[in-house]
């Protein structure tokens, strides 16, 4: 009826609904969750919240015991499976080593073409009594960062131009559109990236891309807190780093070969950077 608030709108898609609750479930720091509990988190109607986590009981992907909800066993079993098989498996020995040799932490950084994100994947922890720790398997946007730079210089110019339309966070008054693309240049002449606090205050990143048959989509990195980075460390990171890009091209094949891609145009020079 013209008029009639009918709520919120139902998911109409079963697989996004399940998505979201699942992620939500997974992110909680307690076990259990209420019904109308998770239907605040998600912004959703209890009575859509309660369909899907119906369905997915009968899937035993989450499961129920006297008025709360946990994650079931079938969806621990599928993602146990899909852990061992990822390619990503083998990157913890390149990073190891490359954390070794810097003597900071090292990461690899993975980005999704659909959503225009990235995360971390996987870490090696610096031993140093001061180091950065970010946080793996949270989605976080491209504007800043060597880790995001180092993959965004790869990207078609017609993605690089969505993202920056979609304005903050990914492009911000501080990170221009013009201000990335300068830094991109700079990226792709040197093949690597340089930052300083571009997304921990107080740090600095190095990272270099990952080529693969159909995409830069990974990348690895380097994080320093900025007392220890001077231009004598940088060039022996740089070194490491680019060398360790270069094993995982080797170990990882295309570790992103579902996402929307297209070949890169591989440059490397010999030019070094001093931040951007």
């Amino acid at each position: 009826m013209p008029g009639h608030n009918a709520g919120p709108p139902r998911e109409r898609n079963p697989i996004a609904a399940l998505t979201r609750v699942l992620g939500a479930m997974a992110a909680m720091d307690q076990r259990t969750v209420g019904l109308r509990e998770l239907a605040r988190m998600l912004g959703a109607p209890p009575s859509s919240v309660q369909r899907t986590l119906e369905s997915a009981e009968e899937l035993s992907l989450v499961a129920s015991s006297g008025g709360q909800w946990e994650l079931g066993w079938e969806l621990f079993r599928l993602a146990s499976i899909v852990q061992a098989k990822h390619p990503f498996q083998g990157a913890a020995t390149v990073l190891d080593e490359l954390s070794a040799h810097t003597g900071e932490t090292a990461l690899l950084v993975v980005y999704d073409a659909r959503r225009r994100e990235r995360m971390f994947a996987a870490a090696s922890q610096s031993r140093q009594s001061v180091r950065f720790v970010p946080e793996l398997f949270s989605w976080l946007p491209m504007h800043a960062g060597a880790s995001a730079l180092a993959i965004l210089a790869y990207r078609p110019d017609e993605e690089r131009q969505a993202l920056y339309a979609q304005g903050a966070p990914p492009v911000t008054p501080t990170t221009s559109p013009e201000a990335v693309e300068s830094a991109l240049d700079e990226v792709r002449r040197n093949g690597y990236a340089v930052t300083h606090d571009g997304v921990y205050l107080g740090a600095s990143g190095v990272a270099a891309p990952i080529f693969t048959g159909s995409a830069v989509t990974s990348s690895v990195a380097v994080i320093v807190p900025k007392q220890r980075f001077n231009d004598a460390h940088e060039a022996a990171i740089v070194v490491h780093v680019k060398a360790a890009a270069q094993s995982l091209e080797q170990r990882l094949g295309d570790p992103s070969s579902g996402l929307t891609a297209v070949p890169p145009a591989r440059t490397h020079g010999d030019t070094e950077s001093r931040g951007s």
